[in-house]
């Protein structure tokens, strides 16, 4: 069934497996055309929540929507600038891999729930968007009740299945009974003591006992949908959380491989900000191959995990500061052409020259590097006058 709301890609290859380069294409595709709708869905999401009595609490949700959102987004850049370097011969394409299965680190304050590979990242997006959707009842009439009950039902087997599938993998990865507690205690705060396997069946069984279609059961089906994403969602969180617990020397030695990854997808990102703009930041990056190999011990592999979270976090200092650059340049070239289109509209002179002084923007932002402290002076100097000059713009 096709969904009318973004869906998570699968990834183009699995954990520690190299993709083909066409599946390198279609997964980074895919994810855009994701990224893209998702952020219009959260867009409208967040305009219903601010007239919604229960504001507070799902702006909550929204906030993390967003910030998840973010973080996703700027990996997504990350991926499209190795794979364009690797395709050019400058990169390796095993970098791909560590980019899509190393560990997104999200700034809302728990850093192990949160820990989470790009695949269940989205994936999470998907379920805190099913859930803000579900409260806020955007689907009551715009979707039938049979298709909104096979697309529950669909959703309660692909969960079902994730949870088996995490079952399997903590067994795989050497998990004891601690690590399917954690699984078992994903806890909802609306069905406190409930594990997170009684949960979902109770939800599987009220789903196949769906009386036909009455206010009552659309109601049902509403609360069955939030209760669905909140359970995906606690599953996701609990499987980083048990693997984020596990400080082994395989977990380090991925995530070394994943920051070696990151950081030469960060230094292509900086070089190619230094050849777009001037003035451009210019920060170290750290070279993750500085902190040496992997440790054996147990105090050593402890300090050293605590040492790549260091670097991991300069990183993404390093990351965020440059692509706030290349974003800085795409607001002066958008700018510039609403002037443009404003201009062209206006029909008669005036005692500046604002085509002038248009091109003479244009021009600096053309220039390689551009100068962007030029163009910003111009084209705010540009927008102002209109502002005066045609307040109703």
């Amino acid at each position: 069934m096709t969904s009318r709301y973004a869906v998570a890609p699968a990834p183009p290859a699995g954990p520690g497996m190299t993709p083909e380069d066409g599946a390198i294409d279609h997964y980074l595709s895919e994810l855009a055309r994701w990224r893209m709708r998702r952020e219009h869905e959260l867009g409208a999401l967040d305009a219903l929540t601010r007239t919604h009595d229960d504001r507070d609490a799902l702006n909550i949700d929204v906030t993390a929507s967003m910030t998840l959102w973010h973080a996703i987004a700027q990996r997504h850049d990350l991926l499209l600038s190795t794979w364009q370097d690797a395709q050019a011969g400058n990169g390796e394409r095993d970098w791909i891999a560590q980019l899509i299965w190393g560990l997104l680190e999200l700034p809302d304050g728990d850093a192990e729930a949160l820990a989470i590979a790009l695949p269940e990242a989205v994936r999470l997006s998907d379920a805190l968007a099913a859930s803000l959707r579900a409260r806020l009842h955007t689907d009551d009439d715009d979707l039938p009740f049979d298709q909104r009950v096979a697309a529950l039902t669909a959703d309660t087997e692909r969960v079902r299945a994730q949870l088996e599938h995490d079952r399997e993998a903590a067994g795989s990865a050497g998990g004891d009974e601690r690590d399917d507690a954690r699984l078992d205690d994903a806890n909802d705060a609306d069905h406190p003591g409930d594990d997170v396997t009684e949960r979902l069946s109770a939800v599987e069984a009220e789903v196949e006992g769906l009386p036909g279609e009455s206010a009552e059961s659309l109601a049902t089906v509403g609360d069955l949908e939030s209760r669905l994403a909140a359970i995906d969602r606690d599953l996701i969180i609990a499987a980083a959380t048990q693997a984020h617990a596990r400080a082994t020397t395989d977990q380090a030695s991925s995530e070394r491989d994943h920051l070696v990854a990151k950081g030469e997808a960060v230094r292509s990102l900086a070089e190619r900000v230094l050849n777009t703009v001037h003035p451009a930041p210019r920060l170290g990056i750290p070279d993750v191959s500085a902190l040496g190999e992997v440790p054996e011990g147990e105090d050593e592999l402890t300090a050293y995990m605590a040492n790549l979270e260091r670097v991991g976090r300069a990183l993404d200092q390093a990351h965020i500061t440059y692509a706030a650059a290349l974003a800085e340049y795409a607001d002066l070239a958008d700018r510039a052409e609403r002037l443009a289109k404003t201009l062209a509209g206006c029909g008669a002179p005036t005692s500046v020259d604002l085509a002038g002084m248009l091109t003479a923007a244009k021009e600096s932002l053309h220039n390689r590097p551009a100068d962007i402290q030029r163009a910003a002076a111009l084209i705010a100097a540009q927008e102002a006058y209109l502002g005066e000059l045609r307040p109703d713009a």
